[in-house]
């Protein structure tokens, strides 16, 4: 785990262990196929920022890494410093094309505009923000070098203008009876918005995670459950509560 004064050091380590992995037919950065039909290009745009939200933002846009380190690219979480590496292993995550800068402090605009080049998708935490200047500097970075940056939450607070913004709508966890059980698996709706011609909303139903802690699409024979049928508003609290925990939990 790195802070912000070891991130030029980092940053030259994987310079000279990484270049970029890009599908060149069509200058996009792989995803795992449960997300392909996802999006146009069935990969995440090179040099671009996607934002991520909802109460299953973490996992989502960890869920976005996998196809990417699977093809050897390098991935680079900056202010995530609680990420839990057993749910993110059980999502597919390769941690060995990984390296963290956890604390960036006032840092993060220069240690994100070193890292443009470096790897090829940087995840940038919640907590993280950058001034005007830095954002325009890394926007111009990012389609020079050809390095992605998904933000988790609002991009806007890193002044990056978003091409995609997912939102995770809706979620629904099975496997906790009333008073008993155990949680297994977790239904989410996911919403991608454009924001060139076809800015139209696309939506589809996910595990994250299903019964063996991965990805993977729902039936859509398999319809949401009423919570109001069966939960109560104790419960629909501490489901609330674990939506925000994981994969932050180890």
């Amino acid at each position: 785990m790195q802070k912000a004064s070891a991130a030029i050091s980092l940053v030259n380590d994987l310079r000279q262990s990484s270049a970029p992995v890009v599908l060149a037919h069509d200058r996009t950065l792989p995803v795992v196929d449960e997300l392909a039909d996802l999006f146009s290009g069935k990969g995440l745009k090179q040099g671009s920022t996607t934002e991520v939200r909802g109460t299953a933002a973490v996992s989502l846009a960890v869920a976005l890494t996998v196809g990417i380190t699977r093809s050897e690219g390098w991935v680079v979480a900056v202010g995530l410093p609680e990420l839990g590496s057993s749910a993110a292993y059980d999502l597919g995550v390769q941690f060995r094309r990984w390296a963290f800068v956890d604390q960036p402090e006032d840092q993060a605009g220069e240690v994100i505009h070193a890292l443009m080049g470096a790897v090829d998708l940087i995840l940038v935490g919640p907590e993280v923000r950058l001034r005007a200047s830095h954002g325009r500097k890394i926007a111009a970075r990012m389609r020079e070098r050809g390095t992605s940056i998904v933000t988790v939450g609002d991009a806007g607070r890193c002044n990056l203008q978003p091409s995609l913004r997912l939102r995770v709508n809706r979620t629904e966890w099975t496997g906790l009876g009333h008073g008993y059980g155990r949680l297994t698996s977790r239904k989410v709706e996911i919403e991608l918005v454009n924001r060139g011609a076809d800015s139209s909303p696309h939506r589809q139903l996910f595990w994250l995670p299903d019964g063996e802690g991965r990805l993977s699409v729902v039936d859509q024979d398999n319809e949401w459950t009423s919570q109001s049928e069966f939960c109560s508003r104790d419960k629909q609290k501490i489901l609330a509560d674990l939506d925000k925990q994981i994969p932050w939990a180890s």
